[in-house]
């Protein structure tokens, strides 16, 4: 690929993946000083989850694109990784979306007069 003058997007991986490393040790960081809730907790990492699938997308585009252009090819992920990570994400979306219903506040109950 350098052959032909295509990059394959490493400074943009490189800050990428420094980027969900700095998320993950700052929810860590907060959980270990208590400041955050137990819930605060566990929807923050899940949102670490969802974000894989939309990750993988952003830093393997420019290598796919290259890959492509330099060798006619479609370029595309073809390996069963990358359906599985989808499907994890999407299940911590789920997960974020129960957890988030079931911390919300409840309402007081009104007794019948």
């Amino acid at each position: 690929m350098s052959g032909a003058n295509v990059s394959g997007g490493t400074p943009l991986v490189a800050v990428w993946a420094l980027t969900g490393i700095l998320l993950g040790a700052g929810v860590l960081v907060a959980a270990l000083r208590r400041k955050i809730s137990a819930a605060g907790a566990t929807r923050l990492p899940l949102a670490i989850i969802v974000l894989g699938a939309p990750s993988m997308m952003i830093a393997s585009f420019p290598a796919g694109m290259g890959l492509a252009d330099t060798f006619g090819i479609s370029g595309g992920d073809h390996a069963p990784w990358g359906a599985l990570l989808c499907l994890v994400s999407a299940v911590a979306l789920i997960l974020l979306a129960f957890v988030w219903v079931r911390a919300r506040p409840k309402p007081p109950r009104v007794s019948p007069i």
